[in-house]
């Protein structure tokens, strides 16, 4: 899935963004933003499903049996 947001913000250590065609804010940590994006850039995501991933986590926080 790819999404644009425009940065509305940069607040200390997060940044303040809005997903296009939405008015919703989302904060999100500096540093998963592009080094030297600015107030008023347009960012792209792109965000996949990781199923090889998920299972490694669920498998790593199953109880192991005695």
């Amino acid at each position: 899935m790819k999404w644009s947001a425009v940065l509305k913000d940069l607040r200390e250590d997060r940044g303040v963004i809005c997903p296009q065609d939405s008015g919703e804010n989302i904060i999100i940590p500096i540093e998963y933003l592009p080094k030297g994006c600015r107030v008023g850039d347009v960012l792209q995501f792109n965000v996949s499903f990781d199923p090889f991933s998920t299972l490694m986590l669920l498998n790593k926080s199953q109880p192991k049996e005695s």
